[in-house]
């Protein structure tokens, strides 16, 4: 036999080797539920669209001064009074996302749920270097993710406003919110979405914007 030969067969058997292997994955690809494959892509598309809504938010208080306020009434525009602060206490609702321009609704259909520090949206005394934000992001074992955030952003997820424990702490409208990876453990399923607008990028964005007092 000659060495033509062996390097022929040699270079077949790896072939053979990188077919077999896609083939498997293949296959492992086709074993994941289509289902479950769906979910995947809602949760990225869903999660990158909130991003892109944090930076959203922290534009307009750069162009105005001032975070919007929660949509209260569905609409997509935010609600004020009379004195230029949210219409509701706590500063919950919807987004608005008229205002925005962007993020009427996540990959599942559903509205963002919006939470903001009342005095980072007044729109007549306005935020100031000294304004103290009131949130406190956590993960699902209590260790805190962010201090003092003044604006957050939910998505319930597909499951909607679900009866855990940890997705009920983002829907009782108080100042702590939970955001990790998504779970299915029976009794406190996970798959809410949470972003939030970290104080110190608000003011540095707002402060190159001349938008500080």
């Amino acid at each position: 036999m000659t060495s033509y030969q062996h390097a022929s067969r040699g270079f077949s058997l790896i072939e053979l080797s990188i077919v077999l292997v896609i083939v498997g994955l293949v296959i492992a690809g086709m074993l994941v539920p289509l289902s479950a494959q769906i979910d995947q892509k809602n949760y990225n598309e869903t999660q990158k669209a909130m991003i892109e809504l944090r930076d959203g938010l922290i534009g307009y208080a750069s162009s105005n001064g001032y975070l919007p306020c929660p949509d209260t009434t569905g609409d997509g525009l935010e609600d004020r009074n009379a004195s230029g602060g949210c219409l509701v206490d706590p500063a919950e609702g919807n987004l608005p996302w008229a205002d925005l321009g962007m993020g009427r609704q996540d990959a599942w259909g559903q509205k963002y749920q919006y939470r903001v520090t009342n005095e980072f949206a007044n729109s007549v005394t306005k935020p100031t270097l000294s304004t103290i934000p009131s949130m406190t992001i956590t993960d699902t074992s209590g260790v805190t993710l962010a201090l003092r955030v003044p604006a957050v952003i939910v998505s319930k997820g597909k499951s909607g406003a679900g009866a855990g424990a940890n997705e009920q702490e983002n829907s009782d409208k108080d100042e702590y919110f939970v955001s990790d990876t998504p779970t299915a453990v029976a009794g406190n399923e996970f798959d809410d979405i949470v972003v939030w607008v970290p104080s110190t990028l608000l003011f540095n964005r707002m402060l190159s914007a001349g938008k500080l007092p």
